[in-house]
């Protein structure tokens, strides 16, 4: 399968090298044409720098894929209005970025004017991407998931089952969202606790042994809690925002919940107590 891959921010560039590891054919688009010619040096990429001439680079037969790997909101609906000038019946968009799923139900609107379709993949990197796959939630009309489904089985941990269909559009981004605030309130819950061992003094607790005595059996085990030790080694028990989930995610989480009329008080202890950071 042959499609479009648009941006090469964050982990798009592994997402790329794992299709290719898997002979999937990948067309990139990014206005960095040094970091595509790179690409396509490494592991044999189509490199582009507009939609148009990566969109000739598709077979004429069948539909086009595009998949958005974009920085920021308004990169994505700028993409999309593009797009959505220039795809035709049956042609996929699928968006794999931080987006909130009310913009991603509003894109697939727009979309669907033109007979094209959007699919929004919830992407969580477990921290090794490349070599171990990505857990993928995804939504969408099946019949359009389905088209996609051999670009998600190659991503995907597990030997290609780490994804599921979760719903209609928007659920993918809702699925991630809420995992966001979830993973959010467990690095807060283990950043405290280590701060409370840190300040033990009278144990002279040596941490990375507490914590991989931790990681070897017990509920804590994980790459979370590997987090969490890093930086408590380092005299910081909170992490660095490159390191923690997507804020907007975990705000966007919070006011979801009062929206609903659901308690999360762990969540919202985390919004807290990230924003203070941010802030700082």
């Amino acid at each position: 399968m042959k499609f479009v891959l648009m941006g090469l921010e964050g982990m798009a560039g592994d997402m790329a090298r794992r299709w290719r590891q898997q002979d999937v054919e990948v067309v990139v688009c990014d206005d960095d044409a040094a970091a595509g010619k790179q690409l396509a040096e490494e592991c044999g990429v189509v490199a582009t720098t507009s939609v148009v001439a990566a969109l000739r680079k598709l077979p004429s037969d069948g539909p086009k894929v595009v998949w958005l790997m974009l920085s920021d909101n308004a990169a994505v609906d700028k993409a999309i209005k593009n797009l959505a000038s220039r795809l035709s019946l049956g042609d996929i968009v699928v968006d794999g970025t931080h987006s909130n799923y009310h913009d991603s139900q509003r894109r697939g609107a727009l979309l669907s004017q033109s007979g094209a379709w959007l699919v929004d993949a919830g992407i969580i990197d477990s921290g090794n991407g490349l070599a171990q796959g990505y857990c993928i939630t995804v939504g969408g009309e099946r019949e359009h998931v389905k088209t996609v489904e051999p670009l998600l089985q190659a991503l995907a941990a597990d030997s290609g089952t780490g994804w599921a269909h979760v719903g209609l559009l928007g659920a993918g981004h809702f699925a991630r969202m809420v995992h966001s605030g979830i993973e959010s309130g467990v690095r807060q819950a283990l950043s405290e606790g280590f701060a409370l061992l840190q300040g033990k003094t009278s144990f002279s607790f040596d941490l990375p042994t507490v914590a991989n005595t931790w990681i070897q059996g017990s509920a804590l085990g994980g790459s979370v809690l590997g987090d969490v030790l890093a930086k408590a080694e380092a005299n910081a028990t909170s992490s660095t925002e490159a390191q923690l989930p997507n804020y907007d995610e975990l705000r966007w989480s919070a006011i979801e919940a009062v929206e609903q009329n659901v308690a999360v008080p762990v969540i919202s202890a985390a919004l807290q107590h990230r924003t203070a950071q941010r802030d700082v």
